[in-house]
């Protein structure tokens, strides 16, 4: 059974791509409003962001132009990124992942944030989920309760006793639950190890690691710059023979073994309609944050193949999709 997801950095982009500047349009007489958009990583367009925006009476180049800049993974470009966008004077910047998003606070102190995060209110940018009160709304990811899953379904791929390597950005909320993820890993009777990556030489080391300390499984945790390379880590697992899961839907059908998440599609959405809120006014601390109520998770069967790995029955019959 098959399901069209969009991730994380497409649904984004698809502002910048979709929505042409005005000249284009011929509209020279009016003032348009803009939507910042700031990605950590990723560029690709979709048309999720676009079709809620018009529906709304928002149109391509009459009445708004979204300014989107990426910073390819980058931390150190969000800065500089984000200040071209607070130069731009945008009504609303939409931010995704945390780094990003505090890259939009600081260059742009009146401007409201639209984000998709893991934590709000621990990260400080919420006083609670149902009234934020500051100037920042948006969707949780969940992936500290995630990432716990993640563990529970690759444990259902390994033996009993098998050693697994968490894999998480340095700094990330999710990360600072790796404690948390060991005990985890102990009441499914795995041994846990973790490893940091915040550049491709690293996320390297920690396949190597994995392999030196040789780990069952990998669980990947939730991060916009690990899912921009995700790539690289499905080359590598597959390398190692190594069984992987993932963060979003998307990376178990470009080639990973598994992944678990929520229907991107659906938050995409949701950011949208938020950005349409506080263009006709609403304040973004008055926005309840909401949470995903959809999950999907999707098995690589050709992926199982190469590796010479079965997957349970039990864990097919579980999935939304398996791809064969």
């Amino acid at each position: 059974m098959k399901r069209r997801t969009v991730w994380l950095a497409t649904t984004a982009a698809a502002l910048g791509a979709a929505l042409a500047m005005p000249h284009a349009h011929g509209q020279t007489g009016k003032t348009l409003r803009r939507v910042g958009v700031l990605l950590f990583s990723g560029s690709s367009a979709s048309q999720d962001l676009i079709d809620v925006l018009q529906q709304n009476g928002f149109v391509d180049g009459r009445d708004i132009v979204v300014d989107t800049r990426s910073a390819d993974g980058r931390t150190e470009g969000l800065a500089r990124l984000a200040a071209e966008l607070a130069a731009l004077k945008p009504a609303v910047i939409v931010a995704y992942g945390p780094q990003a998003t505090q890259a939009a606070l600081a260059a742009s102190p009146d401007v409201p944030v639209v984000a998709l995060l893991n934590e709000f209110v621990e990260a400080g940018l919420a006083s609670t989920l149902a009234r934020p009160g500051g100037r920042v709304t948006g969707v949780s990811v969940l992936n500290t309760t995630l990432n716990a899953k993640r563990l529970q379904l690759l444990s259902e791929l390994l033996p009993k006793g098998s050693a697994v390597l968490n894999l998480g950005f340095p700094g990330a909320v999710s990360l600072t639950r790796v404690d948390g993820i060991a005990a985890t890993a102990s009441t499914l009777g795995l041994v846990s190890h973790a490893a940091t990556a915040s550049t491709p030489l690293e996320i390297d080391a920690a396949f190597a690691t994995a392999s030196r300390l040789r780990v069952a499984g990998v669980n990947v945790l939730g991060s916009p710059f690990l899912h921009g390379q995700r790539m690289r880590m499905i080359e590598l697992a597959a390398k190692a023979r190594l069984p992987a899961i993932y963060e979003w839907p998307v990376t178990a059908r470009e080639g990973g073994l598994m992944a678990y998440g929520p229907s991107l599609s659906a938050m995409s959405h949701q950011l949208a309609t938020y950005v349409v809120r506080i263009l006709n006014g609403a304040k973004a601390g008055d926005l309840p944050i909401e949470q995903p109520t959809r999950f999907e998770l999707v098995i690589n069967l050709k992926t199982a193949k190469a590796l010479g790995l079965a997957i349970p029955q039990a864990l097919l019959l579980r999935a939304d999709e398996v791809i064969q």
